[in-house]
């Protein structure tokens, strides 16, 4: 686990092999709120989609859906829920996305190593991750014996193997720090920020596979070291502090985190998947690209489609893509070659710390799958949207502008008795109204002053909206 502290920003990656296995980033100019518990008061209610906006005081208010109210064991509507103006305890379940608010839900939880303390439950769980019907039986019984009346658990994978009184002790440790939950404040505000996400990954997924763990930074050495001496005091000697700048490219890792930016992803073989966002979905292509294979072509593209399904369950946790995920495979339509293929999937989403779901082929032979959306994607942290194309990915053609700026002179013909035109337009437009054209071909600029024969400038304002073209 290699954590590289630089100003503002931490970036965590865990390697086996040489190879990214998990990677992690979090700037203080974007931090995350999912986890956070706040006291919000409720601003609208939606009786159409059973839903109330929640004022939380940090920007667009929060989502919360009536089956996210507790108690509700009557199902009741969302207008007999909740009340315009009422204060609520409500924790981030997912994050903003886009013009979204986050998701809230009142079913408030706190993570620990071992366990998640339910306080709105009432009932133990154990992680479906833990086979042995023995060790079920013995975190069970622990589980249990702890339990208090008013409080549900849920005993995580990471307990297999704990002993009773670590796991005692960061039960009293969660209690404590949901007593610092006071609903006495005045809405909206924070009540309980989540851990730093030095906090988090090792809570989440550190285990005895790790062998080092290596930091940069002075004030995360200290807090790992608290950590350990909590929970791993036999540990502590795997942590080791480097004073090195970037340790991310010391290591040798920042071509493959730069990679997870990337469009195209290439395989081994030659072939590659595309990954493309939008607002609903994750749609990821397969093709075989310089990958010709052998003679049998049904065996080319299954060969190709097995290596992108490791690299598509590589690439979803890595670049934390979460919600609807659809995959169009090359050519698989016979049922024996889908089943191979989803086997396959489900078994490299096994390190997926996330729940992931396959639904399976649709008619089009298009696989489609869920991951349950926890922070922000890793593309959303790293980029912004481009406000020449406004996010779409496309620019309009020099002639889509020249002919926008016709229009407007044909509707303005006095425009034309002048020996100089004025173009006023955003900055960004500008940009893409004077740029230079392959082959030696007019711009926008040049199309204007060759076809009216008049002398065209440019003046820019930063308050135009992106396609708007002012001429005078």
């Amino acid at each position: 686990m290699i954590i590289d502290v630089q100003d503002g920003q931490v970036c965590i990656a865990i390697t086996k092999e040489n190879k990214l296995d998990h990677f992690f980033i979090e700037r203080a100019t974007g931090s995350e709120h999912y986890g956070n518990i706040y006291i919000g008061r409720v601003e609208q209610i939606k009786p159409g989609i059973q839903a109330a906006f929640v004022n939380i005081g940090e920007g667009k208010n929060g989502l919360l859906h009536q089956k996210d109210i507790h108690p509700n064991d009557e199902n009741l509507p969302i207008e007999k829920c909740v009340k315009k103006g009422q204060e609520l305890i409500v924790q981030v379940k997912k994050e903003a996305i886009g013009d979204k608010g986050p998701r809230l839900t009142t079913k408030c939880s706190l993570s620990g190593h071992f366990l998640v303390l339910l306080p709105m439950e009432k009932k133990v769980y154990i992680s479906k991750k833990i086979r042995n019907t023995d060790e079920k039986n013995r975190l069970m019984k622990i589980a249990k014996n702890l339990k208090g009346q008013d409080y549900g658990l849920i005993v995580r994978t990471e307990a297999e193997g704990a002993e009773e009184e670590n796991i005692k002790r960061e039960l009293d440790y969660l209690l404590s720090k949901w007593k610092k939950v006071n609903p006495i404040e005045i809405a909206p505000k924070l009540l309980l920020r989540d851990s730093s996400i030095v906090g988090r990954m090792i809570r989440d997924y550190y285990n005895e596979e790790i062998d080092d763990i290596i930091v940069n930074g002075r004030e995360i050495l200290e807090e790992l070291e608290r950590y350990f001496s909590i929970y791993f005091l036999e540990s502590v000697e795997k942590i080791k502090y480097i004073e090195q700048p970037y340790l991310l490219n010391y290591c040798g890792l920042e071509d493959q985190v730069n990679e997870l930016f990337d469009r195209k992803v290439w395989l081994e073989s030659g072939g590659y998947i595309v990954i493309d966002y939008t607002e609903a979905c994750t749609v990821i292509d397969v093709n075989s690209g310089r990958f010709t294979g052998h003679n049998n072509m049904e065996e080319t593209f299954l060969k190709i489609n097995l290596e992108a399904t490791e690299a598509i369950a590589n690439q979803i946790r890595l670049r934390n893509i979460g919600g609807i995920i659809i995959i169009d495979y090359i050519n698989i339509k016979k049922m024996e070659e889908q089943k191979t293929v989803v086997d396959y999937l489900e078994k490299c989403l096994e390190k997926d710390k996330l729940k992931t779901k396959i639904y399976g082929f649709t008619e089009l032979c298009i696989l489609q799958m869920t991951r349950k959306q926890q922070g922000k994607r890793l593309n959303r942290i790293q980029t912004e949207e481009c406000k020449i194309c406004v996010g779409t990915g496309y620019l309009p053609k020099q002639e889509v502008l020249f002919y926008k700026a016709m229009s407007i002179m044909e509707r303005n013909k006095n425009l034309l008795k002048q020996n100089t035109l004025f173009l006023k337009v955003n900055p960004y437009l500008k940009e893409l109204i004077v740029e230079k054209r392959e082959k030696n071909e007019h711009n926008v600029v040049q199309m204007i002053e060759e076809y009216y024969k008049v002398k065209v400038q440019i003046e820019v304002s930063p308050f135009m909206e992106f396609g708007e073209i002012i001429i005078f």
